[in-house]
């Protein structure tokens, strides 16, 4: 009876869990919620069209968001005022050499490679549950691929949130580069997203705590 209680708890919570997957993913394409960091687009419409590039997000300077704008078309009697502090910027030009620099070619190839390894961070973790279930199933609760799938997960995701934080402070100076000398040069600013580090760290450490269990069930079952 307790393994059956635990198998539908288990199934329970996979429910639960795809549930919330499947909600994120509909918010994402019904542009309701946007993905944490935005992605370097280049552009090239034709031989005879200007090349360009598409920086998203951008921190505006003290000098810029200082200056306070005018809201226009309010009801009467009313007045408002507002700030830049983040604004997006599509840089287009003739000379393709100087928009699509080495930082620009570093971005992205960081982001490709922080793409490939969100899906193999994401399979690694759908084989690790798909797997943890037939083995409670027959009985067994640590795996041993189990454990390497976690492992490797949480460095992945360790991995792929430092190269998107290398990736947007690439973006930002370069188009604090492209943007010089203009009223709208953007602030420049490193930023490590600790939380996706945390959860990395965190996925490691339960992987070695799941290490040490299967270590204890094996002497113990040596004992036996």
């Amino acid at each position: 009876m307790a393994k059956k209680a635990a198998i539908t708890r288990i199934r329970t919570l996979y429910a639960i869990f795809i549930g919330v997957i499947a909600l994120c993913i509909g918010l994402f394409f019904f542009n309701i919620i946007n993905p944490a960091d935005p992605l370097l687009t280049v552009q090239a419409d034709g031989q005879d069209q200007d090349y360009g590039v598409i920086i998203t997000d951008l921190h505006s300077s003290p000098k810029l968001y200082r200056q306070s704008h005018d809201v226009e078309g309010l009801p009467e009697g009313m007045e408002a005022t507002a700030t830049v502090r983040t604004f997006d910027v599509n840089i287009t030009g003739d000379d393709s050499q100087q928009l699509a620099s080495s930082k620009a070619n570093w971005c992205m190839w960081l982001q490709l490679f922080c793409i490939l390894a969100g899906i193999a961070m994401t399979i690694l973790i759908v084989m690790a549950l798909i797997s943890f279930y037939i083995n409670v199933r027959r009985g067994k609760v640590f795996p041993k691929k189990n454990i390497a799938w976690l492992a490797w997960a949480g460095v992945l995701m360790i991995v792929m949130s430092l190269g998107m934080d290398v990736s947007t402070y690439l973006e930002r100076t370069l188009a604090l580069d492209l943007l010089a000398g203009s009223s709208w040069e953007p602030q420049v600013t490193i930023k490590i997203h600790h939380t996706r580090i945390v959860f990395g760290l965190t996925i490691v450490f339960l992987a070695e705590i799941f290490k040490i269990g299967r270590e204890m069930q094996e002497e113990q079952e040596l004992t036996i």
